[in-house]
């Protein structure tokens, strides 16, 4: 079996063991890491395979929480109508964004992704009579159904880990076919996959949109575990947070962004322990592992250091 299979069978034994020896509060952070894995994941969907950065992930997240609070909560639509919903009105925002920005180079693809997204924003705490404004909108909850309360804690953990396990694996099969190698080679020369007769904006135009996809789902978990839509998850600082998670990980890689997210969460569970500064160390943590590995955890050379390392105690 090659290497990557028991990779995933552990993963797989691994999240279904650790909700029979954890605790609820470490079950809701595992929640919260596997929601932040999907919007790192989306956000290296387009930074590791097109070179693009984008800072409007989140927004779509946003977009699908907030079309659930709306219509779920202040107009009472039943939850089976509203996710799917949800998630075609912000893969729908997708498309125009992606059609405004499908052209743009590197940097104003950035600055492009960041405008649009600071919009969304600002009109998420300004249409108070349809968002709540700042107080957002309270009571998003998961229904029972068949004697089953899909808003507890671990059922809530027993889906998030299907799906998110789901999305990677389909995610991991896309970047090892043809359109994956496709946007590849546009990152590494797009002139001369135009040349070659390859539709570069529209293999740009799909990723984008698939990205878009996978942070809308994050989006509806997102909304469940939070028991309430604010303009929070929109801000800068949220775009920036999975930004952070998908570097120290390694956006690269497929597996990086879910090991940026994990151990994002377990520093911010850790360190808010001792100190109201948090970010400070998290921020110093963040530094030091992009002059030490700027390619991210999953990327590091751990078995070389590790031979050094045994070399040098044999010789010691």
């Amino acid at each position: 079996m090659k290497r990557e299979a028991w990779i995933i069978l552990l993963l797989i034994a691994g999240l279904a063991v650790w909700p029979l020896i954890a605790g609820d509060y470490a079950v809701s952070r595992t929640n919260r890491a596997m929601i932040y894995a999907l919007l790192a994941l989306s956000f290296s969907v387009l930074a590791g395979r097109l070179g693009w950065f984008s800072l409007c992930q989140t927004t779509f997240a946003g977009i699908s929480g907030y079309v659930i609070a709306i219509l779920g909560v202040r107009y009472g639509w039943p939850t089976g109508a509203v996710i799917p919903l949800a998630i075609l009105i912000s893969v729908g925002f997708a498309v125009v964004f992606g059609l405004l920005t499908v052209r743009a180079r590197r940097v104003s693809f950035l600055m492009l992704t960041l405008a649009l997204g600071q919009m969304i924003y600002a009109l998420s705490f300004q249409w108070v009579d349809v968002t709540g404004g700042y107080n957002g909108i309270p009571g998003i909850r998961l229904p029972s159904f068949l004697g089953i309360d899909f808003g507890d804690t671990r059922v809530l953990y027993a889906m998030l880990a299907t799906v998110t396990v789901g999305i990677f694996m389909a995610v991991h099969r896309v970047y090892r076919s043809q359109y994956g190698l496709l946007l590849l080679g546009i990152q590494e020369n797009e002139e001369r996959m135009r040349a070659l007769g390859h539709p570069v904006h529209l293999a740009r135009f799909t990723a984008f949109v698939m990205a878009a996809a996978i942070a809308s789902v994050a989006g509806v978990f997102l909304v469940f575990d939070m028991g309430i839509m604010s303009p929070a998850p929109l801000s800068l600082n949220q775009a920036v947070l999975v930004l952070t998670a998908a570097v120290l990980g390694g956006y690269r890689t497929i597996w990086g962004p879910a090991l940026g997210a994990a151990v994002l969460i377990m520093l911010q569970t850790g360190v808010a322990q001792y100190t109201d500064r948090h970010m400070m160390v998290i921020g110093a943590v963040l530094v030091l592992c992009i002059l030490l590995m700027p390619r991210g955890l999953s990327e590091f050379p751990w078995k070389s250091l590790v031979h050094r390392f045994r070399r040098s105690s044999a010789s010691g």
